[in-house]
């Protein structure tokens, strides 16, 4: 094989990655605007943690489920994760789990027990979910912003 065909080879792949994630991005805003029409009273659960670091601290909150089943995780605004939730109470299974890098080994990775908390949520509106590690729990609040 010749330079020529390593590249059409490198090219035909990085294409056929671009329409592969094309596809993925409309067949998700597809089925988020299939539930907001099934649901249009469905508010939204933004998920406050911090997936990545420079330098590898990271802090990820985890929803299990909602109610009892799982449900498709959303990407809200830029980057952030985040779950529907259907007016009235809600119970939610949630993990938390630290990892930084380590001096014995490559990666330190805590990872706590799952949580269910309880919420009570409002139609149409948006709410965070974080954990705090001082009072060891989750903090369930409403965000002043307006989808």
């Amino acid at each position: 094989m010749d330079m020529t065909q390593y590249i059409l080879i490198v090219g035909g792949l990085i294409v056929l990655s671009f329409v592969y994630q094309g596809v993925a991005m409309y067949m998700h805003s597809m089925s988020k605007k299939k539930y907001e029409n099934e649901n249009p009273d469905a508010s939204i659960m933004v998920i406050k943690d911090c997936q990545w670091h420079p330098l590898g601290f990271t802090n990820t909150v985890n929803c299990l489920t909602i109610n009892d089943e799982p449900q498709m995780q959303i990407s809200v605004g830029y980057g952030q994760r985040g779950h529907y939730l259907v007016p009235g109470t809600n119970v939610l299974e949630l993990q938390y789990e630290t990892q930084r890098p380590g001096i014995l080994h490559k990666w330190v990775r805590t990872t706590y027990d799952p949580q269910k908390i309880e919420v009570n949520v409002e139609p149409k509106k948006q709410y965070s979910i974080s954990y705090d590690k001082k009072q060891g729990s989750f903090v369930f609040e409403e965000l002043a912003e307006k989808r």
